[in-house]
């Protein structure tokens, strides 16, 4: 059998160190020629660019271009996003002149003519910030003279009370219909005197003549500002002492907490 000879193929010899030659000697001239010939360079922007902006919107900043937008206040957004909405106590529903208002008109059961005279204006309006601030503060009132009534029961009665009420004045009204919302602000407002005598009952002892005497006026204040704005409301003066006696059981219960 025979084998090609081996030696004599191309890929196996071995270049002889003698022929090889490096020519590591580069002159000018020839790498002149070769950049003119094969190389072609680009020119880049410089610092001076706009970045593709127009000329107008970029100005300079510690040696470096900023658009006008970041840099100049006039071309920012004016104003803030919440500028258009409305203030917080419109958006939860209080309306401080409505709460003077009412409680000028509890204070003065025996006013004159005035806003709160105006069955729209009751009807319509239905504010509970007022009297869920008068809970608790009587609340507090009741908590600092020693007493141990908690706030369950004044929330809990004032409720079974405006359900009694709501009731009572649409089987007496045929003319107009009373919300349960109107009702329970009416008689949350009107409790401002009761909450008034638990205030003084923390510094004087309201067990005595004094404190009974104190608490019929306070019971009947109560109920003369009650039943007038509850008659404004169903537009029926004539039904005024009807109405007050149901307010001054009512309040009458408040005072004897507070009392006792």
């Amino acid at each position: 059998m025979a084998y090609p000879n081996l030696e004599n193929n191309q890929y196996w010899s071995q270049p002889n160190p003698g022929q090889v030659s490096y020519d590591l000697n580069f002159s000018d001239t020839d790498f002149s020629q070769s950049a003119q010939q094969g190389l072609d360079f680009q020119s880049f922007s410089t610092p001076n660019d706009n970045y593709g902006l127009p000329p107008t919107s970029a100005s300079t900043y510690g040696g470096y271009n900023e658009p006008d937008s970041f840099m100049n206040p006039e071309t920012t957004k004016s104003g803030d996003e919440f500028d258009d909405e409305p203030p917080l106590m419109e958006e939860l529903g209080i309306d401080p002149d409505r709460i003077i208002a009412k409680t000028l008109a509890v204070l003065n059961p025996f006013h004159g003519q005035a806003v709160t005279d105006d069955a729209n204006f009751l009807l319509q309006d239905a504010d509970l910030a007022g009297p869920v601030l008068f809970c608790l503060l009587l609340g507090a009132c009741l908590l600092l003279s020693g007493g141990k009534v908690p706030f369950g029961y004044i929330y809990g009665l004032a409720m079974i009370s405006c359900i009694v009420m709501y009731g009572l004045l649409n089987l007496m009204t045929t003319n107009v219909s009373i919300s349960l919302s109107s009702v329970a602000s009416v008689l949350g407002y009107c409790l401002l005197p009761v909450v008034g005598l638990s205030g003084l009952g923390i510094f004087l002892p309201l067990t005595g003549i004094f404190g009974l005497i104190s608490g019929l006026v306070i019971v009947f204040w109560c109920a003369l500002s009650a039943s007038r704005l509850f008659v404004t409301m169903s537009s029926d003066p004539q039904q005024r002492p009807l109405v007050a006696y149901p307010c001054c059981l009512l309040y009458g219960v408040f005072a004897l907490i507070v009392i006792f």
